[in-house]
Formats: structure tokens, C-alpha cells, sequence
């Protein structure tokens, strides 16, 4: 073997071919995994059927992502992190309420735009971990969503004047999550049962109006519960 060759999983190579060759069986794995980690599971999908469903060797796990953990990580944490990151650096650019959330939404929604088939499996290995947790995703996940959660939360106290944050704020933080989480997580699910609501982009982008415009009034309907505490003629709030 000369200078400009090297030996990989996938055989030898050299130049920017092996580059070429590395970045489509790393694909390849990637591609396979999810579809298989989404159908059966982590614990039930071995590095053998991934491999063979991605026509690779079986060193190549070992080579690209270290191990089958390391691989699940790969399909399982990209999607999300790339997410929550956008949705955080959204929630913290100090834009107006409604534009926030508008943006914020096109986020979450975005995938349901992709590829048909991937965007489906990306949701229902999301829906796998979060009924049966794997532990591999560790706290990167956690640490990227708390972060987009306290961002929100500093946005709805500006938007509604307070001097700090309250359980209330943290409610309506959640809520205006869930809107958009329910969406996604629900997409296979409501596409049986109201498909025309995931009936290609311009339908994705009617849902994101529609979400933004729920959010608006869940925000105004709390402006008016707390006007309505501090007069005395509407229930207190804002603690557990």
C-alpha cells in the first residue's frame, strides 16, 4: 500500500475517495439505524442487522461511532439537540412575543417537512425513549431543554411584566411547549385520523399560524387572569 492509500471498513481507498466512501457508510449506518432503532427498539436491534441493512462490515460501527451506544447517540441526540439549540437561541434573541413563538414553532414543526419516511421514524424513536428510557442519551438532552425552557420563561416575564418568574409562568412555559410537542409526537397517530392536517408544507405552515395564534391568547388569557387577581375579582395564582 502506498503513502496516499489507507485500509477503512469499507476497504482501501485513498484520497478523496476514501473521504467520499467514509462520509456514505457513515451515512449508510446512520440511515439504517434510525429505521431500526425506531421499529424495534434499542435493546432489540443488534449491531449485525444494522449492518447488514446498511451494506457494511461489521468493523464499521466500531470505526465510525465506537459502539452501538455511541451510535444511538448519533441518531438519536443530533436531531433533538439541533432543535432545542434553535429553539433556545429563538427564545433569547429578545424579539416580540408573537414573532418568537412563531419562529419558535416553524422549529418544531420543521422536520414534519422533511422526508416523509425519516421524519416519521426520527419522531417515533423520540416516542421510544421517552415511554421506555434507554439512559444513553445522558444529560445532554435535559441540559439543552432546560435551557430553551428558562429562556421562554424569561420571555413570558417580560411579556407580561413581572419582576421575576412564577409556577404560573413556568405553567404557561410548559404549555406553550406542549402545543407544538404534541404535534410532532402525535403526527403518526393524527395523520389516520385527520391526515389533511400534515398534507404537505403549506398544511405544516397553517399549523404553525394556528399554533402562534394559540399562543397569543393562552398569554393574554394569563395577563387577564393575574389583572383580575391583583383587582380582587378573579382567583389568586402563581404559586404550587
Amino acid at each position: 500500500m502506498n503513502a496516499t492509500q489507507s485500509t477503512s471498513p469499507s476497504g482501501p481507498t485513498s484520497g478523496d475517495g476514501r473521504l467520499a466512501r467514509g462520509l456514505d457508510t457513515r451515512a449508510r449506518l446512520l440511515k439504517a439505524a434510525l429505521r431500526l432503532f425506531a421499529e424495534k427498539g434499542y435493546a432489540q436491534t443488534s449491531t449485525r442487522e444494522i449492518c447488514l441493512a446498511a451494506g457494511v462490515n461489521a468493523a464499521s460501527i466500531h470505526y465510525y461511532f465506537g459502539d452501538k451506544a455511541g451510535l444511538y447517540r448519533a441518531v438519536y441526540l443530533a436531531p433533538i439537540q439541533q432543535l432545542m439549540v434553535a429553539a433556545r437561541a429563538i427564545a433569547a434573541a429578545g424579539d416580540p412575543f408573537e414573532a418568537t413563538m412563531r419562529r419558535t414553532y416553524e422549529a418544531f414543526l420543521a422536520p414534519l417537512k422533511e422526508s416523509d419516511t425519516r421524519a416519521m421514524q426520527i419522531l417515533k424513536l423520540h416516542f421510544r425513549e421517552q415511554a421506555d428510557p434507554t439512559g444513553l442519551s445522558g444529560d445532554e438532552v435535559v441540559a439543552v431543554g432546560r435551557s430553551h425552557f428558562e429562556a421562554l420563561v424569561a420571555m413570558l416575564v417580560r411579556e407580561l411584566g413581572l419582576r421575576a418568574p412564577d409556577d404560573d409562568v413556568r405553567r404557561l412555559a410548559s404549555s406553550l411547549i406542549a402545543l407544538a410537542v404534541d404535534f410532532l409526537t402525535s403526527a403518526d397517530w393524527l395523520r389516520q385520523m385527520a391526515p389533511q392536517l400534515h398534507a404537505g408544507a403549506a398544511a405544516i405552515d397553517r399549523m404553525t399560524e394556528r399554533l402562534t395564534g394559540y399562543a397569543v391568547a393562552l398569554v393574554e388569557h394569563e395577563r387577564s387572569r393575574r389583572a383580575a387577581a391583583a383587582a380582587g375579582t378573579g382567583p389568586a395564582g402563581g404559586q404550587a
